[in-house]
C-alpha cells in the first residue's frame, strides 16, 4: 500500500507541473512602414580623354580633373563635398589588317560629389558642372543620411511594436482573454515562412536610380519597413 501511495503522490505531482507549465498564448505581428525624403544626393562623376600618348594622356585627365574641382570650389555649395575615387589608364588597340596595333591610352577619373538634396543646392552643383567646362559622364542616386537614418529606425521598431501590442489587444478581447505578459520578442521576422529573414539593416536598403538633367530636383520618396513577431501569455477572463 505505501509503494501505491507513492506512486500516487508522483503521479499528482507531475500532473500538477505538466498543467502549470500548459500555459495559454498569443502570437502576433506587427508592421511598420515610413515613406521619407532623402536629404542627401550623390553625384557619380567619371572624367575620360584619350591621347595617343601615355604621358599626354594622364596629364590633360588630370588637368581636366583639376578645372573640375576648381569650379567645384568656387561654387561654394554649403555642406557639399567632394570626394575623388581614382584614376586608371587603359591601353586601346585596335584590329588594322587582321592585327592588333595600339591606337593609344584612355585616362579615367572617378569622384563623388556629396550634396545635400536641396533643390537650390542641386542647381547650384548643376550648374558648377556646366561651368567648369569639363565633359564629364554622371549619375546620381537620392540616400538618407546616418542621422537621419539613425532617427527613423527607432520610429520604425516604435511602430512595429504598437502595431503588434493593438493586434494583440483586438484579438484577446475578441476571444474574452486577458493579456499577461510578454514571453517573446522576435526582432525581423520574414514575411513568409519560405522568405529569408529581413534585419533591420537590409530592410531600410535605400532605392537608388539613375537621373538626368533638371530630374535631378525632383527624388522620389524612399520606403522604409519594419517587423516584428510578439509571443504573449494569456488567460481566460
Amino acid at each position: 500500500m505505501k509503494k501505491v501511495s507513492a506512486l500516487l503522490v508522483l503521479l499528482s505531482f507531475i500532473a500538477n507541473s505538466y498543467a502549470q507549465s500548459a500555459i495559454s498564448t498569443l502570437s502576433v505581428k506587427g508592421e511598420s512602414k515610413i515613406f521619407q525624403m532623402p536629404d542627401i544626393m550623390n553625384i557619380s562623376i567619371t572624367i575620360s580623354n584619350k591621347d595617343i600618348d601615355y604621358q599626354s594622356c594622364v596629364d590633360g585627365n588630370f588637368k581636366q580633373v583639376s578645372d573640375f574641382k576648381k569650379a567645384v570650389s568656387n561654387a561654394d555649395i554649403k555642406g557639399a563635398e567632394l570626394k575623388d575615387v581614382g584614376q586608371r589608364v587603359n591601353e586601346e588597340r585596335s584590329y588594322i589588317g587582321g592585327k592588333s596595333v595600339p591606337n593609344g591610352y584612355r585616362a579615367t577619373y572617378q569622384l563623388i560629389w556629396k550634396v545635400p538634396a536641396k533643390s537650390k543646392l542641386i542647381l547650384q552643383s548643376l550648374e558648377a558642372m556646366r561651368n567648369s567646362g569639363v565633359a564629364s559622364n554622371y549619375n546620381a542616386n537620392y540616400q538618407l543620411s546616418p542621422e537621419l537614418l539613425k532617427s527613423i529606425e527607432t520610429n520604425l521598431m516604435e511602430q512595429a511594436v504598437a502595431d503588434a501590442m493593438q493586434k494583440a489587444k483586438i484579438l484577446s478581447a475578441a476571444s474574452n482573454c486577458e493579456l499577461l505578459k510578454i514571453l517573446q520578442i522576435k526582432y525581423g521576422v520574414p514575411e513568409s515562412p519560405n522568405s529569408p529573414i529581413r534585419y533591420m539593416d537590409e530592410a531600410l536598403s535605400v532605392k537608388s536610380a539613375e537621373f538626368g538633367g533638371e530630374s535631378f530636383t525632383n527624388p522620389n520618396l524612399i520606403t522604409l519597413s519594419d517587423r516584428v513577431a510578439i509571443d504573449f501569455q494569456i488567460e481566460a477572463k
